[in-house]
């Protein structure tokens, strides 16, 4: 087995490889069930970035209204309008990103009850 350049994105894969595990590039014939586990794990590694990326956005709402304490010195002074600002953005970003988070476990559910996925094939996701 030797590692050869994707066509496609130019990342090395297996030689024996019928299906690029990072583009999706098809070397010849491939089987549907290899094209359902490569969407599967697409799917899969979306919704952890996208779960991520919500973290992230919670931490920055939190780091912002730490500002806005630390700005009004206690809530005793009125504050700048810089933490209301980005309180709001990491507001609007956190919806987005949820939305986003539940149309990719809607598709992941119509998958499995489309396809009828096996056992293990159900873990990948």
């Amino acid at each position: 087995m030797t590692l050869i350049s994707c066509p496609e994105c130019k990342k090395k894969i297996s030689s024996r490889s019928a299906l690029c595990s990072y583009c999706g590039f098809q070397f010849g014939e491939v089987s549907e069930e290899d094209l359902d586990l490569f969407r599967a794990r697409k799917l899969r590694d979306q919704i952890y970035r996208l779960n991520m990326i919500s973290y992230a956005v919670i931490t920055l709402f939190v780091c912002a209204f730490g500002w806005y304490w630390m700005d009004s010195r206690g809530f005793s002074e009125p504050s700048s309008s810089g933490p209301f600002i980005l309180m709001g953005l990491t507001a609007v970003a956190y919806v987005a990103v949820r939305a986003l988070l539940f149309r990719s476990r809607q598709r992941r559910k119509a998958m499995q009850q489309k396809r009828n996925i096996s056992r293990d094939l159900r873990r990948n996701l």
